[in-house]
C-alpha cells in the first residue's frame, strides 16, 4: 500500500476548525510548565515512554507538550492526529504494522519506529477537534483497554480545560488593558483640552472635572468632587447656573449661555460661554449633566485691545532709535519709521525701490529676501545703507514674520549699524594676524642664540676640569635643557591658543610615525632600565602627519618620565572606523579626582616643589589643544599604583597587510661620539654666525671634520674646491634671500650623485620644514638642540654608512 493511499482527510468542518485553533494563540509559543505536567502524569498514568499534547493546523502537527519524543513538528500528512480529529471517539492503534493505514508509515518502519498509537481529540466547546492527547510506544499495546480510553479522554478534557482557562485569562487582561487604555484615553483627552469640562450628578455635585477647570476655579481636581456650585459662587450666581443644569436634567436638550462669573484667581471675573448637556446612563434616563466652558472674556475685549495695540505700536516703532520697517504678507513695504526716514534721508517711494542698499550687496539681499518669503522664514543680512551724508555704512538687518493663527500677515524688519564694530573685529583679526607673526618670530629670535648657549656649553665638557668644574657644568646643562624645554611648550601652547596651527591633513600608515618613535625613546627607556615596546601596527590614518606625532610623543615622553620600574608600550587597537593608539605605562597612575586636571598647563601630581626634573606640566595641555585642533579624542584608563592607558582615537582610512619587521626593534646604544665622528666630513650651512661657530665647535669635538658655509652657494664652491663628498648635512631651514636648508642639501647631493644625509636644524616653527624633510627622507630637528639630541640624530644617519 503507498503512502497517498492512507493520507487522512480533512475534517468537513476544517475552516472553522482552523480559525478556532488559532484563536486559542497558542501555535508556536514556548513551553509551559502546566502542559509539560499534564504529559508528564500521562505517562506516568499510562506507564507509557511518549505522550504528547498536539495540535494540527493546515500543513503539520505541532506539539505543545511532549514527553519522550524531541521530534514537535510533523507533517500533516504523517501525522497520526490528523487521523483522529476526523472524529469524537479515541483512536486506538494497538500495533501500527497490524493496521493498513499505519503499516508501510515512514515513523513505524522507520525512526522512530513506532508500534503504538492512542489519541484522544481535544475538542472545543463548539465541538471543534483542534488536536489530541496522544499516547505513543515502541511496542504494541493489545492490552490498552476501555478503561484506559476513557482515561485518556479526560487527560484530553484536561488539557482542553487548561486551554480555555489561558485563552479566558489572555482575554481577561486584553479587556483590562483595553479599560486602562480607554480611561488613559479619556484621561488624556480631559487633559489635553484647554477649555474647562465638568459633570455633575442629579444633585449638582462635581463628579468629574479635567485640569482647567481646577484652575479656574483655584481647587484640585480632588478637592472639588462632591461641592455643587453654591460652595463655589456667590448665592445669585450659583442659582442661575444651578437652574440651568435642573432644566437641562428635566429636558433632556441641551443648553448654551454665556455669563460672567467671580473666579478666586488674579483675572477676577471672566465671561464664559458654558454649553450643557444631559449625561445618561446605559438605558437613556439622565443622571446628571456634563458641560463644557469657555473663556470668551479674551474675544470680547480683542477689538478694543487690538486697536489699543496697534496704536501703541506705531508710537513705539516711530520713537524708537532703531531702523526699522512693516513689510505687507507679501513682503512689499508698507510702513518706515521715523528713524529710518530720517537716518536715509529718502522718502518712502525711494526707499521701496532699495536705493539705499549698496549696489554691490543689493541683488545678494533680494535674493535672500525671496527665499525666505516664500519659505516664511525669518532673513538676516550683513548690507552697507546709503546714510543721510552719503556715507555707505554697514548695517546688520533682520526681518522676522508676524502671524496669525498660522498665516503671515506682515514682516517686521529692523537694521542695526554695525560698521564701527566691524571695523572693531578686523581690527582684532589683524591683531591675531599679528600675533601668529610675532610667535614665529619669537620662536625664531629666541631658539637661534638659546641654539648657541646650548652648543658651546655642551663643547665646554672637555675643557673644564675638576669635579667642582664639572657639577656646575652639569647644572648649567640641566638648567639650559629645563629652559629649551619651558621655551618649546611654552610657544607651543601660545600657537595653539592664537589659532595659528593649521592642519594638515593626510593619509599615511601609523607605522611612518611608530618607527620613529620606537628608534627616539629606545635610549631613554633603557636608560631607566625600563621595558620599552612599540607594537608594529599596519593602518593607513587620515590625520596631520607632524601633530599626530607630537601628541604620541607627549604621551610617551610623560609615561617614561613618570614610570620607574615595569615597562612602558605603544599599541594599535582597531575600532571600527577609527584606530586607538595607545600609550601604556607601570607608573604610578592617576587618581579618578586628578584625571582633568592633569590636563592643564604647568599641573603635575606629586610634584608640588615644581622640580623641573618631572618635566613642567605642559605636555599633556599641549596634547589636549592638538586633541581638539585635529578632532581626535583622547582616552584615559588609570589605576593608581598600576599604571595608565593613554588613547589617541584617529580616522582609520583602511587596515593594510603586516609588514615584514625590521631587523631590529632596539636603537643600539652608542656610548662614545668619537668612533662615528673620526675622519668623518660634516657640511654645516647656516647663517647665523654664532650658532655655526657652536656646531663647527661641537662636531669639532667630536672627531668630525668640519666645512661652514653661510649660504648654499658658498657650501657648493668650498666643497667644488676640496672634491670631497661630505657624510652628512646640517642645514638650517630659513636661510637668507628666500632660500631653505632643503635646496642647500639636494644641491649637495646632486654635485656628488649620491644620496647624502641630510640633516635639518631650525628654529621655524612652521609646517614647511617638516613637509619637506618628509618629501625628502631628511632629519629634522627643531632649534635649540641639546648636544645630546644632536649626537643621537647623528648616530642614526651615519649608522648605515660605515667608516668613513
Amino acid at each position: 500500500m503507498t503512502l497517498s493511499s492512507i493520507e487522512p482527510p480533512w475534517p468537513s468542518d476544517e475552516r472553522a476548525r482552523l480559525d478556532r485553533l488559532k484563536s486559542y494563540g497558542v501555535l508556536d509559543t514556548p513551553p509551559e510548565a502546566s502542559f509539560d505536567r499534564l504529559a508528564r502524569l500521562g505517562a506516568r498514568h499510562f506507564r507509557m515512554p511518549i505522550v504528547m499534547v498536539n495540535l494540527v493546523d493546515e500543513t503539520r502537527q505541532w506539539s505543545k507538550a511532549g514527553y519522550g519524543l524531541d521530534t514537535m513538528v510533523v507533517e500533516r500528512r504523517l501525522s497520526f492526529c490528523a487521523h483522529t480529529i476526523l472524529d469524537d471517539a479515541v483512536l486506538v492503534v494497538r500495533d501500527t504494522r497490524e493496521d493498513e493505514r499505519f503499516a508501510d508509515h515512514e515513523l513505524v518502519a522507520g525512526p522512530p519506529h513506532l508500534r503504538f498509537y492512542a489519541g484522544a481529540p481535544l475538542i472545543t466547546p463548539d465541538g471543534l477537534r483542534i488536536g489530541t492527547f496522544s499516547l505513543l510506544d515502541h511496542k504494541p499495546h493489545p492490552e490498552f483497554s476501555a478503561e484506559d480510553e476513557r482515561d485518556l479522554e479526560e487527560f484530553a478534557r484536561l488539557a482542553m480545560h487548561e486551554m480555555e482557562s489561558q485563552a479566558a485569562h489572555r482575554a481577561a487582561q486584553a479587556a483590562e488593558a483595553l479599560l486602562r487604555d480607554k480611561n488613559a484615553l479619556l484621561e488624556s483627552l480631559l487633559e489635553s483640552v484647554t477649555d474647562p469640562i465638568f459633570a455633575k450628578d442629579r444633585e449638582r455635585r462635581f463628579t468629574l472635572v479635567n485640569s482647567a477647570t481646577a484652575r479656574l476655579l483655584g481647587r484640585t481636581r480632588e478637592e472639588l468632587a462632591g461641592l455643587t456650585d453654591e460652595d463655589l459662587f456667590p448665592p445669585e450666581d450659583a442659582a442661575r447656573l444651578d437652574d440651568l443644569c435642573g432644566r437641562v436634567i428635566a429636558t433632556g436638550r441641551e443648553e448654551t449661555v454665556e455669563e460672567e462669573l467671580p473666579f478666586p484667581t488674579e483675572e477676577g471675573k471672566r465671561v464664559l460661554m458654558i454649553s450643557v448637556m444631559p449625561l445618561r446612563d446605559a438605558w437613556g434616563a439622565a443622571i446628571g449633566v456634563v458641560g463644557v466652558a469657555r473663556d470668551i472674556t479674551a474675544r470680547k475685549r480683542a477689538e478694543e485691545a487690538l486697536r489699543s495695540s496697534e496704536a501703541r505700536f506705531r508710537t513705539l516703532v516711530d520713537n524708537t532709535p532703531l531702523l526699522m520697517w512693516i513689510n505687507r504678507s507679501d513682503g512689499t513695504p508698507e510702513y518706515y519709521n521715523e528713524e529710518l526716514r530720517a537716518y536715509t534721508g529718502q522718502d518712502p517711494d525711494t526707499m521701496s525701490a532699495w536705493q539705499g542698499f549698496h549696489p554691490d550687496d543689493r541683488s545678494a539681499y533680494l535674493e535672500l529676501r525671496t527665499r525666505s518669503i516664500a519659505a516664511g522664514t525669518p532673513y538676516q543680512s550683513n548690507i552697507r545703507m546709503r546714510r543721510a551724508d552719503g556715507a555707505w555704512r554697514w548695517h546688520q538687518c533682520r526681518v522676522v514674520p508676524v502671524r496669525e493663527r498660522g498665516a503671515i500677515v506682515s514682516w517686521i524688519g529692523t537694521a542695526v549699524d554695525i560698521h564701527d564694530i566691524r571695523r572693531a573685529q578686523q581690527a582684532a583679526e589683524e591683531a591675531d594676524r599679528s600675533k601668529g607673526r610675532f610667535l614665529a618670530a619669537a620662536s625664531h629670535d629666541l631658539r637661534q642664540p638659546m641654539q648657541s648657549i646650548l652648543l658651546f656649553a655642551g663643547a665646554l665638557g672637555p675643557h673644564v676640569a675638576g669635579d667642582a668644574g664639572q657639577r656646575a657644568l652639569d647644572r648649567l646643562q640641566q638648567g639650559l635643557d629645563t629652559l629649551k624645554d619651558l621655551l618649546d611648550s611654552l610657544l607651543d601652547v601660545s600657537r595653539l591658543d592664537a589659532g595659528v596651527v593649521a592642519p594638515q591633513i593626510e593619509e599615511f600608515p601609523v607605522a611612518d610615525l611608530l618607527g620613529p618613535l620606537s628608534a627616539a625613546y629606545a635610549p631613554l627607556a633603557e636608560a631607566k632600565g625600563l621595558d620599552w615596546r612599540v607594537v608594529p601596527c599596519t593602518g593607513t590614518v587620515r590625520s596631520d602627519r607632524v601633530l599626530l606625532g607630537r601628541m604620541l610623543r607627549n604621551l610617551v615622553d610623560n609615561a617614561i618620565r613618570y614610570t620607574d620600574r615595569g615597562r612602558v608600550m605603544v599599541d594599535c587597537r582597531p575600532q571600527g572606523t577609527r584606530l586607538c593608539v595607545e600609550v601604556h605605562d607601570t607608573g604610578l597612575g592617576i587618581p579618578p579626582d586628578q584625571r582633568e586636571r592633569i590636563f592643564e598647563e604647568f599641573h603635575q601630581i606629586g610634584n608640588p616643589e615644581r622640580d623641573r626634573d618631572q618635566g613642567l606640566g605642559l605636555g599633556l595641555a599641549i596634547v589636549r589643544r592638538l586633541s581638539r585642533l585635529l578632532d581626535h579624542p583622547v582616552d584615559l584608563v588609570s589605576r593608581p599604583e598600576r599604571g595608565s592607558i593613554f588613547s589617541v582615537s584617529v580616522p582609520l582610512v583602511r587596515q593594510d597587510a603586516p609588514r615584514l619587521p625590521p631587523a631590529a626593534t632596539r636603537m643600539a646604544r652608542t656610548d662614545a661620539m668619537t668612533a662615528t665622528g673620526d675622519g668623518r666630513l660634516a657640511v654645516v650651512v647656516e647663517d647665523d654666525a654664532i650658532v655655526l661657530m657652536g656646531l663647527a665647535v661641537m662636531l669639532g669635538e667630536w672627531g668630525f671634520e668640519v666645512l661652514t658655509a653661510g649660504s648654499t652657494g658658498e657650501a657648493l664652491e668650498r666643497l667644488r674646491g676640496g672634491g670631497r663628498r661630505p657624510d652628512i648635512v646640517l642645514a638650517d631651514y630659513r636661510l637668507r634671500q628666500g632660500r631653505v636648508g632643503t635646496e642647500a642639501i639636494l644641491r649637495i647631493r646632486d654635485l656628488f650623485g649620491a644620496d647624502v644625509p641630510g640633516l635639518i636644524v631650525t628654529g621655524e616653527i612652521g609646517p614647511e620644514p617638516q613637509r619637506d624633510a618628509a618629501r625628502h627622507g631628511l632629519g629634522l630637528m627643531h632649534k635649540p638642540v641639546t648636544p645630546r639630541l644632536l649626537e643621537a640624530a647623528l648616530v642614526r644617519h651615519l649608522g648605515a654608512i660605515g667608516p668613513a
